[in-house]
């Protein structure tokens, strides 16, 4: 138990526990730390008082909720908001856990920050469509190979001057 109790604690993922209504019994330092709250603020609470954002419809918590009370494990997707008013995208798991006769007596969140994750790829979604763009438009060849040695990517010029082909929707090389 020691040891359990431990590992919870030390968590990178921020976690808390709930009643069966929702209510916070215990978050680990993670959690405090990702939403500005401290340990003493949250006990006592339900998350939508202090996290919830807004920026979810009803539809999408009541989904949440059909699938916790059924027992099953829900994943998913949240923006919520910090003490501070920011907002923070996390990746969740909800799991419900059960006692002897099956009956839900908690539920136990964990949560990772991905904002900075999903801006990295917004960043390099855009790098590489920049990339697509200035390509297409030189008037020099440009062949991209795999590393299997395979033609990968090529521009409009590499088309016209080698005959490749797009077949549908995926490149095929014909050199």
């Amino acid at each position: 138990m020691r040891l359990q109790s431990v590992a919870l604690e030390a968590a990178a993922n921020a976690i808390l526990i709930t009643d069966p209504r929702g209510i916070i019994e215990w978050v680990n330092p993670a959690f405090t730390v990702s939403s500005g709250y401290t340990f003493a603020e949250c006990v006592g609470k339900n998350p939508r008082e202090l996290i919830r954002s807004g920026k979810h419809g009803k539809e999408f918590y009541q989904a949440m909720w059909e699938t916790i009370l059924a027992g099953r494990v829900w994943h998913g997707e949240v923006v919520n908001r910090r003490k501070d008013g920011s907002f923070y995208l996390e990746e969740m798991t909800i799991t419900p856990l059960h006692d002897a006769q099956n009956q839900i007596t908690h539920f136990v969140a964990i949560k990772q920050d991905i904002t900075q994750r999903r801006r990295m790829e917004e960043a390099l979604r855009q790098a590489v469509e920049r990339t697509q763009f200035y390509m297409n438009r030189m008037p020099l060849a440009f062949i991209a190979f795999d590393r299997d040695f395979r033609v990968a990517e090529w521009n409009h010029a590499a088309e016209e001057i080698f005959r490749l082909e797009h077949r549908r929707g995926r490149r095929a090389a014909r050199l």
